[in-house]
């Protein structure tokens, strides 16, 4: 599918504004348009720093790429939304915007007024998705042969990645795959030195204080705190007085007392949202209780309590290709 060639007259000055945005948007399209599909080539990206990315993910390509252009920025507006609500289909959805532009701006220069062209497009965008939903198949389970032959063509082929998702979503399982707030596609990580593996449980980004001691951990209590590991504090000219000082030693010990019972519960791993008192890292450290602390919860998202306690949660790690 391609944008087309200009069937106006560039030099119209009535339209000039309007051609300089449809040009815009037919060279953004223009970038990404042969990477999609199942056969569509791959795009190699050098980024200010030298680093290279090879990928034919639409989104991908379009943050990357240095646009100032406003229109422009719209149409990546719309490949991000794609990429939002559904995971895939951010290059389709790039070019079919791309086309409608340029389908519009045809009629417009011909004389068509703009509000009958937008009117246009929005009844033509309602047909088309009631057409769709007449069309659509329902799946029938993981063993529908539509269902394999949709993930071979969005894994591009690759049977170890089909493999690999299929099994993934029976672990997670129809029902909350079907529903509207889960997307299967956020329990992906991909990772060019990783394995490929699906497993229950949930992937934190930051390494554990001290790894080279306790890099690992098992049938062990977990706590998740969203707060910081340390002593409640005080004023600092509170600590001059003697009574402030005796205050803050007394703050120390039951901090200290607090500590003792994670040992005493058995806890052997903590999630913290903020930071760690030093002296509770060294327990920690001589306790061999794994710590990772400055777990960033974006917004939108369930706490880190709600999170922790979904043992039901799936995450699936990918070797790149």
């Amino acid at each position: 599918m391609t944008q087309g060639s200009n069937t106006w007259n560039e030099s119209d000055e009535r339209h000039a504004t309007l051609l300089n945005n449809a040009q815009a948007v037919r060279a953004l399209c223009s970038a990404i348009e042969g990477t999609l599909g199942p056969k569509g080539l791959d795009v190699m990206l050098v980024g200010s720093n030298g680093d290279v990315i090879i990928t034919n993910d639409g989104v991908t390509i379009l943050e990357s790429m240095d646009v100032t252009h406003p229109i422009a920025k719209l149409v990546i507006q719309v490949a991000r939304a794609q990429q939002h609500e559904v995971g895939d289909g951010t290059t389709t959805a790039t070019v079919l915007a791309g086309a409608l532009v340029q389908a519009g701006v045809e009629q417009v220069v011909r004389g068509v007024p703009a509000a009958k062209v937008a009117a246009g497009v929005e009844h033509g965008v309602s047909i088309a998705r009631q057409l769709l939903q007449e069309r659509a198949i329902p799946v029938q389970g993981f063993d529908d042969p539509l269902l394999h032959q949709a993930v071979h063509i969005a894994g591009r082929e690759h049977n170890d990645i089909v493999q690999l998702v299929l099994d993934a979503a029976r672990a997670v399982g129809m029902e909350r795959l079907n529903q509207t707030q889960y997307r299967f596609a956020d329990s992906i990580v991909a990772h060019e030195k990783a394995s490929n593996e699906w497993f229950e449980g949930l992937l934190l980004k930051q390494k554990p204080l001290q790894q080279e001691w306790h890099s690992k951990r098992e049938h062990c209590r977990v706590i998740v705190m969203q707060d910081s590991l340390e002593p409640e504090s005080m004023d600092e000219h509170l600590l001059t007085t003697e009574a402030g000082f005796e205050q803050y030693m007394k703050l120390k010990s039951s901090f200290m007392e607090q500590l003792l019972k994670l040992q005493s519960l058995g806890v052997g791993f903590i999630v913290l949202e903020r930071g760690i008192a030093p002296e509770a890292e060294q327990f920690c450290l001589d306790h061999e209780i794994m710590v990772i602390q400055r777990v960033r919860i974006l917004s939108g998202l369930p706490s880190l309590p709600e999170r922790s306690r979904l043992s039901g949660q799936l995450c699936t790690r990918m070797r790149m290709p």
